[in-house]
């Protein structure tokens, strides 16, 4: 299959590079009520991010997956942090930065051997007392580092903007994602406590709590791609759970089959030819896969630690610019574990 493969690779960076910005940002759209016939352009960081990190496995997408790089650097502010939208977006300064955009686009810099921010600190400052990140950098009621306070504490400035984001959103001052907990993982490596987040991943997995463990998440293959990427080579229970949730799980979506081939083969699976045959013939003759919602605006956490259903309003995040990107990463992952 390599020549098809190949082939499928060639035709999927033709596409991504008709298709990135001028400023280097791949397109992503909000899905109202996660219907693609209803999407509209919202410039964001987390996806361009996501697409970086991706590329990163196809050397022939280089010149693309620097494009993007620089995007994320001119997006960067001056704590080496990272929000989810770009500052040219009417809401960028409604929302504080996010340790999931932060992590990610770090990721992204790092998988292209390209200086990223001196914010390691600042991250593992930004964990509650058990020693789980925090999804939000704000302003916390103890002491959390000189820095840690000077970068959040200047929200205090804009304290009603601040005030409203939490009132008008699903989102909370101490919201502790999954999915944010293992891209923040994936992104720092080993650090003092790192038990207490491998744990909490590891917990989510043995408990089946894929679809109520992430307020801005609830595909289990999203939840699976990120666990997989945070805990290869670091809990063997942990990647014992992933391969037998990922050997029996039916992928309806596009997007599901590219996340799954990619969380396989970052666990040390395969190579699945059927697999990636069944991603090939997904592939759409401009060289894309289908848009498909990746994350969404949030959910209400409720009581007992669950969530309310997801509102028939709230907006879904997708594109076939990030299908693709993610069907790139799991179509040369294919091709490295089949040349090992």
């Amino acid at each position: 299959m390599t020549e098809p493969v190949r082939a499928a690779l060639g035709r999927a960076i033709g596409f991504l590079e008709a298709s990135q910005r001028p400023n280097g940002e791949l397109p992503i759209y909000a899905f109202a009520g996660n219907d693609p016939s209803r999407a509209s352009l919202d410039p964001s960081i987390f996806p361009s991010a996501l697409a970086a990190f991706s590329l990163s496995f196809w050397p022939p997408a280089r010149p693309l997956r620097e494009r993007i790089c620089d995007f994320l650097i001119a997006q960067m502010d001056a704590d080496g942090l990272w929000r989810h939208w770009p500052s040219a977006h009417p809401s960028y300064r409604s929302l504080p930065a996010d340790l999931d955009d932060t992590s990610c686009a770090c990721a992204a810099l790092a998988a292209g051997a390209l200086p990223g921010p001196d914010n390691r600190a600042l991250l593992l400052a930004n964990r509650e007392a058990g020693g789980l990140f925090c999804t939000w950098f704000v302003p916390r009621m103890r002491w959390s580092g000189a820095r840690h306070m000077a970068a959040t504490w200047r929200r205090v400035a804009h304290l009603p903007t601040l005030i409203a984001f939490f009132r008008q959103t699903s989102a909370s001052p101490g919201d502790v994602d999954a999915v944010v907990n293992a891209n923040a993982l994936f992104c720092l490596g080993a650090f003092p406590g790192d038990a207490a987040v491998v744990d909490h991943l590891v917990a989510v997995l043995r408990e089946d709590r894929e679809r109520t463990c992430d307020k801005w998440y609830d595909n289990p293959f999203a939840i699976w791609y990120f666990l997989a990427r945070a805990l290869a080579g670091r809990s063997e229970e942990g990647e014992a759970l992933l391969a037998a949730k990922l050997a029996v799980a039916t992928s309806n979506t596009p997007l599901d089959e590219a996340l799954s081939l990619c969380a396989a083969t970052a666990l040390g699976l395969g190579p699945d030819g059927e697999a990636a045959f069944r991603l090939l013939r997904l592939q759409q003759p401009d060289g894309s896969w289908p848009a498909v919602a990746l994350y969404h605006g949030g959910r209400t956490r409720l009581g007992d630690g669950g969530f309310a259903p997801v509102h028939r309003d709230t907006p879904h995040w997708g594109s076939e610019a990030l299908t693709t990107a993610f069907a790139v990463e799991a179509l040369a992952r294919f091709l490295q574990m089949g040349e090992r």
